[in-house]
């Protein structure tokens, strides 16, 4: 790896702490093989995500957490940037359809 590269890789990223929504933190994509030995084409986003709030005598958190959400196309996070805010809107299976900035 060039030192270009690795210089470029190492851009820093502050994420808002007050921030109560998704941050984009990067994403995958290409094909994986079935059970069934056809292969399907996968697409994957990966945000940060504030905790819950909710707590009970056994269960609290704080701060955020790593998720990887499923997307409809790669179209979702086109023209993202690493650290962005975003929206994310739903299908009625889990999957994000669409993305837009935030703030």
């Amino acid at each position: 790896m060039s030192n270009e590269v690795k210089t470029e890789a190492k851009k820093e990223m502050k994420i808002d702490l007050e921030y109560q929504g998704y941050v984009f933190l990067g994403w995958a994509s290409g094909m994986f093989e079935a059970n069934n030995g056809w292969r399907l084409p996968y697409h994957n986003m990966f945000v940060f995500s504030p905790v819950s709030t909710f707590e009970s005598e056994d269960y609290k958190a704080s701060g955020f957490k790593a998720e990887k959400k499923k997307c409809v196309s790669p179209n979702v996070w086109e023209g993202l940037e690493l650290g962005d805010k975003v929206r994310l809107f739903f299908d009625d299976k889990g999957r994000v359809i669409e993305s837009a900035l935030d703030g």
